[in-house]
């Protein structure tokens, strides 16, 4: 078996400066999407097929994992940071996402340094079948069975990223990243068994397992922008939960109510102001469909508001608020990721709309 002869450092930089290119590029065209944070609802997918490129075909071409595994980051912590620059709002969960971003670029690269030991040369056309095959299953995710989707790492780490980025953190997405980071583990151990074959045998077992993990706790779906406007509250509008929260969405309100505590916007001298301010923890949520958590807010918020608001003046403000969308400031919808929670930009009508039914639901 022949071994991949390593390539040269300014080789690998530029494939995959190559292979940042065009999750880049989908970030820029997602910079004026008429929605509340389009970089941010798609950046799951941007960023797993980001790393998994970098990852696999680096360590690949290179023959060296530490290599394909510290591209991936910096590539991913770079794509964070365009993501930024073209408007995303502020990390809501920057560990979870750092934690996301290095567990799923070590399993990625972890395949690569697989494929370079294995099959020399030919690795690094290994690896870009598999990126390739993996990205095109996932951008048609829509349209393919969903167990077809827990066998891939690339949706592993989507869920990962994803949940990061918009959804309650780590809790919720804690089976995606066992299984990628059992899956890395098991690649590395493999890879250092060869050329011995039955190593491959436990790779497969572990991957199939891991798979099963995955689909019977399963993520949460993923958000999409929802800029509908309705003229009462009625229906999915403005969801209020009439059951408890899971143990992953509970996490995250507890960690919503302890940051309250510390934020500046809860703390508005103008009672009405402050009403608005918090019946934004509940409206920003909700244009991301963002369950398991946005119909669990509510309840929080309205705990808030009677514990922050005046007692005989609590329902007129609220009454108000639902009468007058258009009124008041909600400028403290870019500070929401203080509390773990994604921010909100653009136009204000969709926000507006949302904190006026809140209002009125939770008025009654």
């Amino acid at each position: 078996m022949t071994q991949t002869p390593p390539a040269s450092l300014p080789r690998t930089l530029i494939i995959a400066i190559a292979l940042l290119l065009p999750p880049a590029l989908a970030m820029l065209a997602l910079k004026d999407v008429p929605a509340p944070a389009p970089l941010a609802l798609q950046g799951g997918p941007i960023l797993a097929l980001g790393l998994m490129g970098v990852g696999m075909i680096a360590a690949a071409a290179a023959g060296r994992f530490w290599l394909g595994l510290g591209l991936a980051l910096l590539g991913g912590v770079g794509l964070i940071q365009l993501a930024r620059l073209l408007g995303m709002p502020a990390l809501p969960h920057p560990f979870s996402t750092g934690l996301a971003l290095i567990i799923a670029s070590l399993s990625f690269a972890a395949r690569g340094a697989l494929f370079a030991k294995a099959q020399g040369k030919a690795g690094v056309w290994a690896a870009l079948f598999v990126v390739g095959g993996e990205a095109a299953i996932l951008l048609s995710a829509a349209l393919m069975p969903a167990w077809l989707l827990t066998l891939l790492p690339a949706q592993w780490a989507t869920t990962a990223i994803q949940t990061a980025l918009t959804g309650t953190g780590t809790r919720a997405a804690q089976s995606a990243l066992i299984a990628l980071a059992g899956t890395g583990a098991m690649t590395l151990i493999v890879t250092r068994l060869l050329p011995r074959k039955w190593p491959y045998a436990l790779m497969f077992t572990t991957w199939l397992a891991l798979s099963a993990l995955v689909a019977q706790r399963p993520g949460p779906p993923p958000p999409h922008a929802d800029l509908a406007i309705a003229a009462a509250p009625a229906g999915a509008v403005a969801p209020i939960a009439a059951t408890a929260p899971d143990a992953a969405a509970q996490s995250a309100i507890d960690r919503v109510q302890r940051q309250i505590a510390k934020w500046p916007a809860a703390a508005e001298p103008d009672p009405a102001q402050r009403a608005r301010n918090l019946l934004l923890i509940a409206a920003v949520p909700d244009m991301y469909d963002t369950e398991p958590l946005q119909s669990q807010l509510p309840a929080l918020v309205d705990a808030e508001l009677r514990a922050r608001l005046p007692a005989d003046r609590r329902i007129a403000i609220l009454q108000d608020v639902a009468r007058h969308p258009e009124q008041g400031s909600v400028t403290a919808r870019g500070s929401l990721p203080l509390l773990g929670l994604p921010a909100n930009t653009g136009n204000e009508a969709a926000v507006r709309n949302r904190m006026a039914l809140y209002a009125a639901q939770l008025a009654r």
